[in-house]
């Protein structure tokens, strides 16, 4: 995967699927906030399509975890709790650094030194729209890590997590200071090592990059 490859892009599917990947889209960017209150009549408004496809991808999202619902009473966001932030960063922690020094040589020179580039050059603005693209840039760049390895299975179960560790950015690093002075240099510490394919030097600056996410989620997320 290259830098360019990794914004998602949501071809033709049914109708329930739509529903399903428009509504969690919002979810996970929090463009809909935790503990927000949901209508069903409302998003079938404005998506232009009747009540059962949205009513299908509400019931997948609340099995996932995305969305609470409280009988004849209605249903919310679900929140993002401590207790989340420490799940989504233990698993992180166990699985990409090693993940990353054993597919490490599986990636290219080339490859590495476009993720740099892509860090480098990338121009933040105050917009949201501008965070979400880093966002994309950021979590592309993890998936590219995972995806080293060329386990499939392994893949797909992070993109789980990284669903959730979504939300987790979009509500704790929406500030430019933060991404300037920890999230762009940490990435890059992290393709300084992946270029030298030292496993220690990568196993430490991924370690440090996830122990500085995680209390920065916790300083911002109460």
């Amino acid at each position: 995967m290259k830098p360019a490859e990794a914004v998602r892009t949501t071809p033709k599917l049914p109708l329930k699927e739509q529903a399903y990947h428009h509504l969690k889209d919002q979810i996970i960017k929090c463009q809909v906030m935790p503990g927000s209150l949901l209508s069903e009549n409302d998003i079938a408004l404005e998506m232009g399509i009747s009540r059962t496809p949205v009513r299908e991808a509400i019931l997948r999202l609340s099995e996932e975890g995305f969305i609470t619902i409280y009988p004849r009473k209605g249903m919310i966001v679900s929140p993002v709790s401590f207790k989340d932030i420490q799940e989504v960063f233990q698993i992180r922690m166990m699985i990409e650094p090693q993940a990353a020094v054993q597919g490490n040589a599986n990636m290219t020179l080339k490859e590495l030194q476009q993720w740099a580039s892509a860090f480098e050059a990338f121009q933040l603005c105050p917009e949201r729209a501008c965070f979400e693209r880093y966002f994309e840039l950021d979590l592309g760049f993890h998936q590219y890590m995972i995806s080293s390895l060329q386990n499939e299975q392994l893949s797909q179960f992070m993109d789980h997590v990284y669903d959730r560790d979504y939300r987790i950015r979009a509500l704790s690093t929406v500030v430019e200071e933060d991404i300037e002075k920890r999230s762009r240099p940490e990435h890059m510490d992290i393709l300084e090592a992946l270029i030298s394919r030292e496993p220690q030097r990568i196993t430490s600056a991924i370690t440090e990059h996830l122990e500085n996410a995680i209390g920065a989620a916790k300083a911002k997320i109460r």
